[in-house]
């Protein structure tokens, strides 16, 4: 059974509604998602990998790259498809986000191993017709991983904020940091639903 074209090209057209910032890139990127509709198997395979990648290029934050969730309720075939685009999704966003602290790096890491093994398992699965896929995955997984790893390591610790009372972020940011600016970086590390009153209790980078 055939993977359902419409589902993937559904999915990769709404991650690059989403990222895609250039209206001329996103307009190229429907039209090539159109034309890839009426193509053979196996040019579809190639270009629908490459289509993937562009949503993946124009990741910048934390919150792009949880986008890339592979459609559910699919049949087994689109769900391996899927899974090996989503591998790639995420293989390339990866290293493009300024991760603003070390566990969220190290998350990442984690989701885009567990992503390559899913991925990796479908090309082993395949035997012979499987191995070149399984190499290309390996290496990009590969590189993205090494990066990622690089990042988590480099990147800022988070520490444990207890204020007793609720402050504005822009108090709480000039107490931590010496710098009311960073209000909003703070309220979104924080996952405050407003900067107006910050938890009593959250996390925060260390610096």
């Amino acid at each position: 059974m055939a993977a359902d074209r419409s589902i993937i090209l559904a999915w990769v057209a709404d991650l690059a509604t989403t990222l895609v910032a250039s209206p001329i890139d996103l307009a190229d990127l429907l039209d090539r998602i159109e034309a890839a509709r009426g193509l053979g198997r196996a040019d579809f395979a190639g270009e629908v990998l490459d289509l993937m990648r562009v949503p993946a290029e124009w990741a910048r934050a934390p919150d792009d790259f949880a986008r890339f969730v592979a459609p559910a309720e699919t049949d087994a075939a689109t769900s391996e498809a899927c899974r090996v685009l989503l591998a790639v999704g995420l293989s390339l966003a990866a290293p493009r986000i300024d991760w603003p602290s070390r566990p969220e790096a190290r998350t990442a890491r984690a989701a885009l191993a567990d992503a390559l093994e899913a991925a990796l398992d479908i090309g082993s699965a395949r035997g012979a017709a499987g191995v070149d896929l399984y190499a290309w995955l390996s290496d990009l997984g590969g590189v993205a991983l090494r990066i990622l790893s690089d990042l988590a390591a480099n990147a800022v610790p988070m520490v444990r904020v207890e204020t007793g009372v609720s402050l504005p972020a822009s108090v709480l940011a000039w107490k931590l940091y010496g710098d009311a600016g960073r209000a909003e970086g703070l309220a979104d590390v924080a996952r405050s639903l407003t900067p107006m009153l910050m938890p009593v209790t959250f996390e925060a980078l260390e610096r």
